[in-house]
């Protein structure tokens, strides 16, 4: 009998075990290289759907997605180098400061909430684990990539990615056929389960693409655009602006706001720190919208009338319907009013605001949507964990404007520009969504604060003035 349980348990892991066995042996070359092995995480990220849609191996007792399976090799894979690699050393970041209190606050907001976490520690654990693995990874990166090359072959490798995926949103948004549903065709591997219906606006589907919601699409694919537009000046190759086009199409494919308001904030980066060249490029608009227009009928208004609905966006989002809250500001009264029977501090626990797929966690919906990150962070970890996310944005942001400056004369000074464009972006768009929900984009966030260290610890560039 013992051994049937045991035989019945590894059956249910058997999928697990093999996958882990063939992704040891297949990495092993990878890993020679931290530069490709990084790449393929990222390729895993972008690429595959994280939302749910698939999932390796059945009947687990845990949701196993292909990314949790290629951060855990990558992580395990760098804590075997540090121990036999003389060339893997653990460095430091430039950030270490928020990055840790981002950590902290996360752990002392459970600790201070026994009673809430009590019942939820599966969904705690998950959600916990995850930031500890992109907390990990970001050290893991600082400690295996030295030089701007590897920094500039990872970015090109995202901004292709995320040239295809915007191919494939603006394919959606014009059949309706979403071409990232059926990757378990090819990869037998992957078990699929089906996504809610799709969203419209406006007569048109949201493209979703491999994101988890339009919106995270569209603030992924903002994201993105100033790293286009930085290899385009940089490297004088014209079709980068091409891509950063491409880029643009993906966030209007998404009918989406949140990405419009990320592009303004990166701009308003754009003129900050290069406002003479920024400036120039204002004629490129016309044809731009003109292309926009052309190859994704429609999205311009929809994206105008998201902006400017009948009444006004202030009034549209203070809505309520029969006293339910359904808009974005008509739910902080109720939400502080909530935040003031916690600890002011450290609030009322990370990963206990239920919300979503909860498949294969037996935890039922227990909070409300926010759609607005930073509202949910003051909940769940308090004024402490707030104040760690706005000391790790403007310290990045800080410090790669000051690099900037140095580089001012330099092709090479447009990449603390683009990082801190995007970086900015993605602070701004997280008042419109629940962006830490989202594993694509909270990736990306990471990857470029990753990167940042990485940059700021060499040497300014010095060469031709651009």
């Amino acid at each position: 009998m013992t051994a049937d349980v045991v035989l019945g348990r590894g059956s249910k892991l058997a999928p697990v075990a093999v996958l882990a066995i063939v992704l040891a042996v297949a990495t092993v070359p990878f890993l020679r290289s931290w530069t490709r092995a990084i790449a393929w995480l990222m390729a895993v990220v972008l690429l595959i759907p994280n939302d749910g849609r698939y999932i390796i191996g059945s009947g687990l007792p845990f949701q196993l997605e292909p990314y949790r399976v290629a951060v855990a090799v990558l992580l395990a894979g760098w804590g075997v180098g540090l121990l036999v690699d003389p060339k893997v050393r653990f460095r430091k970041t430039t950030f270490d400061g928020p990055l840790i209190l981002i950590g902290v606050s996360a752990v002392l907001s459970d600790a201070a909430n026994p009673g809430r976490v009590s019942g939820l520690e599966s969904a705690v654990i998950k959600a916990v684990w995850l930031l500890i693995c992109c907390l990990l990874f970001v050290y893991m990166t600082v400690s295996v990539l030295h030089t701007r090359a590897s920094v500039e072959r990872l970015l090109t490798l995202l901004v292709c990615s995320g040239c295809f995926v915007a191919v494939i949103a603006v394919y959606q948004r014009q059949s309706g056929i979403n071409l990232f549903n059926d990757l378990h065709r090819f990869l037998p591997i992957l078990h699929y389960f089906a996504p809610a219906a799709e969203m419209m606006r406006g007569g048109h589907v949201r493209a979703t693409a491999s994101a988890g919601h339009p919106i995270e699409l569209s603030s992924t694919m903002s994201m993105l655009m100033p790293l286009a537009i930085y290899m385009g000046i940089s490297r004088k190759q014209r079709i980068w602006y091409g891509a950063a086009c491409l880029l643009l199409l993906g966030v209007f494919a998404s009918g989406s706001r949140t990405g419009i308001l990320g592009i303004i904030a990166m701009v308003g980066v754009f003129l900050y720190l290069r406002p003479r060249q920024t400036r120039r490029c204002w004629p490129a608009l016309i044809p731009v919208l003109v292309v926009v227009h052309l190859s994704a009928p429609g999205a311009l208004g929809n994206v105008y009338g998201a902006f400017f609905p009948s009444g006004g966006l202030i009034a549209q989002q203070s809505n309520t319907v029969n006293g339910a809250e359904v808009s974005r500001l008509s739910r902080w009264g109720t939400s502080l009013h909530s935040f003031e029977a916690h600890n002011p501090l450290f609030g009322e626990g990370y990963g206990t605001r239920i919300t979503g797929d909860t498949r294969n966690t037996g935890v039922k919906d227990n909070a409300q949507i926010l759609d607005d990150e930073w509202l949910t962070t003051l909940l769940e970890t308090g004024l402490v964990g707030v104040f760690a996310w706005i000391w790790l944005f403007g310290r990045v942001i800080r410090r790669l404007f000051a690099r900037a400056r140095i580089e001012r004369d330099t092709p090479a000074g447009w990449l603390p520009v683009a990082i801190a464009a995007s970086l900015l972006g993605f602070a701004v768009s997280m008042a419109t969504y629940d962006a830490f929900a989202f594993i694509q984009a909270t990736f990306i966030a990471f990857a470029l604060v990753a990167f940042s260290s990485v940059l700021l610890q060499l040497p300014p560039e010095t060469g031709p003035a651009a």
